[in-house]
């Protein structure tokens, strides 16, 4: 019997085992990971078996364990080579951004750019900054959804070098947050490593922000009071500003996976809050319908998460209550009054040129949620699909 190369992490009580080249990891009791590492040495089984005995003076089912590690894929198939780790690209550039000079050089543009908006308050940040133009809808929309794009992927680009600095394999991807599209960088190996150098990867991203927030008002004191270009690109890195500081002020939304929720949870020793609140809130409620089928097992959850959960799963359950109040006080006027800003343009002027400026106008308002709503059925497709093969049952057509 062969296992592949396998990375242990006490944390107490419990230890993390798992495959670093596939980012498949599991929760092991002590005397679990014990055993594993007597496989991992090159012990039989029955071997395994008997020394657990003599250890901990009571027998383990061995075929169950080997179904576990099979679960996990931590068990080499017969005849299959194992293939040397993958190298971890980009580890050196992910060292010098992280190096002690570049710090120093973040820190001197975040004291200088906070020392610039504070004796100046045409530089500080203002909602007033986003409509940094009124030529054109499309130019005034593009100018504040695209123009954020390099923000956003230099916010994720700074979690996946902190990763890669550790040698994790990181990955970029889409994903929805509730009725908000992002970008997620995949940081699953972060489980197996120590909690004390968790804090740089998840935190990252926000440090970026403050030094973009910066950088861009530093850059656009010289230029705001200007006419012409040089003024306009004075408003244009304003309003660059003030949607970064929105979406740095963003992560305070903790309940919904941000960088902060992260952040809480490794600090609070949890393994997965999110998931063991929403099925601590779900036995609740069919509970309380008298529903008792389908209640998970709360056996299942760690004693940390399910000590916590508790009072999180109210904070959660308020957080979302809020974001549903501002979609219908909020978003859905601002959403209103956008439609009846475009029509109203739209009447008043049907050259093609303007019809093209308020078709991409509304595309660019309203094509996030459009696609936050379709990822959100795409993932109700796949768990259903999932669910009903689970079940050996052919999966409904939806």
């Amino acid at each position: 019997m062969r296992l592949y190369p396998l990375t242990f992490l006490e944390e107490g009580e419990e230890v993390t085992v798992g495959r670093a080249d596939i980012d498949s990891y599991g929760l092991f009791p002590a005397d679990g990971a014990a055993l594993l590492r007597r496989l991992e040495e090159g012990v039989s089984p029955n071997e395994a078996a008997r020394w657990y005995e003599q250890q901990y003076g009571e027998s383990v089912d061995m075929l169950e364990f080997l179904e576990v590690l099979e679960e996990f894929e931590l068990l080499v198939p017969e005849g299959e080579q194992v293939a040397e780790a993958p190298v971890i690209r980009w580890r050196r550039l992910a060292q010098a951004v992280f190096s002690w000079p570049a710090w120093c050089l973040y820190a001197a543009v975040t004291l200088a750019g906070i020392v610039v908006m504070s004796t100046d308050a045409h530089v500080t940040p203002q909602y007033q900054n986003l409509f940094f133009t009124t030529s054109s809808l499309v130019a005034l929309t593009a100018g504040n959804v695209l123009g954020q794009l390099p923000w956003i992927l230099l916010h994720e680009g700074a979690h996946a070098l902190a990763g890669r600095r550790l040698g994790l394999n990181s990955t970029l991807r889409i994903g929805r947050r509730f009725y908000y599209l992002v970008f997620l960088t995949s940081l699953d190996g972060l489980v197996a490593v120590p909690r004390r150098k968790r804090y740089l990867p998840m935190l990252s991203g926000m440090g970026v922000d403050v030094v973009v927030v910066c950088g861009l008002s530093l850059a656009a004191a010289p230029l705001v009071t200007h006419t012409g270009a040089a003024g306009l690109t004075g408003r244009f890195l304003l309003a660059m500003a003030f949607g970064t500081l929105m979406r740095l002020a963003w992560q305070f939304y903790f309940f919904l996976r941000t960088d902060l929720y992260f952040l809480a949870t490794t600090v609070l020793g949890c393994n997965d809050l999110q998931t063991v609140s929403r099925q601590l809130l779900q036995n609740r409620v069919r509970t309380l319908l008298g529903r008792r089928e389908g209640l998970v097992d709360p056996e299942s959850w760690t004693p940390r998460d399910r000590s916590v959960a508790r009072w999180y799963v109210w904070l959660m359950v308020g957080g979302y209550t809020l974001l549903t109040v501002l979609a219908f006080t909020v978003m859905l006027p601002a959403a209103i009054r956008i439609t009846e800003l475009a029509l109203h343009k739209l009447v008043r002027d049907t050259s093609v040129l303007n019809v093209t400026d308020v078709c991409v106008f509304l595309v660019l308002n309203f094509g996030e949620l459009a696609l936050a709503g379709y990822l959100a059925a795409r993932g109700r497709r796949r768990r259903g699909a999932d669910q009903a093969a689970a079940s050996g049952a052919a999966p409904a057509s939806v």
